[in-house]
C-alpha cells in the first residue's frame, strides 16, 4: 500500500492514506470580510404604523386586522371574538 502512495507522489497526487486540511488559495481581502461579517449584525425587525388602522405592521405585509394591503381589500377583516 505504501508503494502505491510513492508511486501517486511521483506522479503529482496525493495519497488517500495523507489527506491534508483544505488551505484558501489567496488572502481574504478586507472588503470580502466585511461582506461576510455584516450578516453577524443582527437587526430588529422594522414596523410601521398603519395610516388607517393606526396599527403596528411590518412593511409590505397584510394588515391582518383589516386586511388592507396597498390600499385594496385583499383579505376579510378579523372580527374581535
Amino acid at each position: 500500500m505504501l508503494a502505491g502512495c510513492v508511486l501517486a507522489a511521483m506522479r503529482w497526487r496525493q495519497c488517500p492514506m495523507e489527506t491534508e486540511m483544505a488551505v484558501p488559495k489567496r488572502k481574504t481581502t478586507p472588503m470580502k470580510r466585511g461582506f461576510r461579517r455584516s450578516a453577524d449584525a443582527l437587526k430588529a425587525p422594522t414596523y410601521v404604523e398603519d395610516k388607517d388602522s393606526g396599527e403596528r405592521r411590518r412593511p409590505h405585509h397584510i394588515d391582518l386586522k383589516t386586511g388592507m394591503y396597498g390600499g385594496r381589500q385583499i383579505l376579510e377583516p378579523k372580527d374581535d371574538a
